[in-house]
């Protein structure tokens, strides 16, 4: 059944998207919105062929997404339509690139070749995504169709959060995703944007204004109902970080008046909160801990013995298959199928080596510098949006010294959107972009021509 549903939609729903997005730019924004809200699905939007459930690695098949379904429509759509306008190899391809070819040459000499594949795999998926969606914002995509997708994304995490806390009575609720501890990564990549563009955006009417702040409300309501530690922590430092940025950028009544209803509804929600959070302090498990530490020091041992790494997604094959790695095992002693060093840091240095761990580092270093630059530098409403971008980018990469969590697929995509965004939003404006937001496009757009 899953196999005709794929079919029917890559020979049908794929071409019939991408016909619409080519001739009718508001089909084109709302593609571009539903590309976004989708990658909070996961599983529940996904197919894996040749899949691999068992298998306790990131990755388990050759996985087709939603998000990836619209994605790919929208490639060919802005392909087939601005063959002349598009950047065909936009800014850090090189290093996504190299990052890949590691990652092919390490597959000819890992112990498991199909489970390396899979994140293979991913990775053209995620290039695809990152390419999309640089390219549709250097197109002129307007930026409320960015916006719809992240408050849509956000809506469906805080809407799964209340069903499970009050109606299905979860103790550490999921939302959407296959751990609690997804919840805050994911959701964090967002929250800021989403305050930032409440606060900062005058285009923004105010009843969407006041919709986007719930929705923080909303996530910041998910992330506490995970009692993740560092997760509450990470989005607490998001929303201080994102007020204090948008009153330093947009100071007005709207921003300050805001801020300070924020504010007391925040410190009445802590107070509230405090004796859950206390208490889940307080008896948190120790194996918890125990298990962390054992799975990094097994990374430790692998890259120490393959300092070129073992191969993308092969860490828990490797662990479960050589004794030697998981010798030292306490907590996890008694796991037929090993698990994932819960450290992202860790575990990318021990599959792609001393070279896969520089060419990540690289990579996120770039994106979050060009995040913070652009909203330096730029004084436009996106330019103040990307300090959100840029928190968000901090926080997932702080919550790697903890979970493995980004090499999940619904943060992973989410994180390549924003740092897409930050890539795009950074540049100079294209001469076409220029002259569609001065209005010489605008008699061209009425016949559906302009992007």
């Amino acid at each position: 059944m899953k196999y005709a549903v794929l079919a029917a939609a890559l020979t049908i729903a794929v071409p019939g998207m991408a016909i619409g997005a080519m001739w009718l730019p508001r089909v084109r924004g709302y593609l571009f919105s539903l590309m976004i809200a989708l990658t909070c699905l996961g599983a529940h939007a996904s197919v894996n062929i040749v899949s691999r459930e068992l298998y306790r690695g990131p990755d388990r098949g050759f996985e087709v997404t939603g998000a990836d379904l619209v994605c790919w429509a929208l490639m060919i759509a802005i392909t087939l339509r601005f063959p002349g306008k598009i950047a065909w190899f936009p800014r850090n391809s090189w290093l996504l690139l190299f990052f890949f070819l590691n990652a092919c040459l390490l597959a000819l000499v890992t112990l498991e070749p199909l489970y390396t594949a899979f994140s293979l795999w991913k990775c053209l998926r995620i290039y695809c995504l990152y390419w999309t969606t640089v390219n549709c914002l250097h197109l002129g995509i307007r930026r409320r169709y960015a916006w719809l997708g992240f408050a849509g994304a956000a809506l469906v995490i805080m809407a799964l959060a209340l069903q499970q806390k009050y109606l299905m009575h979860i103790y550490r609720i999921n939302g959407p995703f296959d751990h609690s501890n997804t919840i805050p990564l994911f959701a964090n990549l967002i929250l800021p944007v989403l305050l930032i563009w409440a606060l900062c955006d005058k285009e923004l009417p105010l009843h969407w204004a006041v919709v986007s702040i719930a929705l923080c409300f909303g996530l910041l309501f998910a992330v506490l109902e995970t009692f993740s530690r560092l997760g509450m922590a990470l989005s607490g430092g998001c929303v201080v970080g994102a007020l204090g940025w948008a009153n330093l950028r947009s100071r007005s009544a709207r921003v300050q008046t805001a801020s300070v209803l924020i504010t007391l509804l925040l410190v009445a929600g802590a107070i509230r909160a405090a004796g859950s959070i206390i208490e889940r302090i307080r008896s948190a498990p120790a194996a918890s801990v125990e298990a962390r530490d054992e799975f990094k020091y097994a990374a430790q041992l692998i890259l120490a013995d393959h300092p070129f790494g073992i191969g993308l997604n092969n860490f828990s094959y490797v662990v479960t298959n050589q004794t030697q790695y998981r010798e030292h095992f306490e907590a996890m002693k008694n796991e037929e199928q090993s698990g994932v060093a819960h450290h992202i840091y860790w575990l990318t240095a021990a599959e792609t080596g001393y070279l896969g761990l520089l060419l990540y580092l690289l990579l996120v270093v770039r994106f979050a510098w060009s995040a913070l630059a652009g909203s330096w530098r730029h004084k436009s409403t996106e330019g103040t949006i990307l300090f959100g971008v840029f928190l968000g980018i901090c926080a997932l990469q702080v919550s790697g010294f903890f979970e493995w969590a980004f090499r999940v697929t619904p943060v992973m995509q989410m994180f390549t959107i924003t740092a897409a965004m930050a890539v795009a939003w950074s540049e100079k404006p294209r001469e076409h972009r220029v002259k569609m937001a001065t209005g010489e496009f605008q008699r061209v757009e009425r016949a559906g021509v302009t992007v």
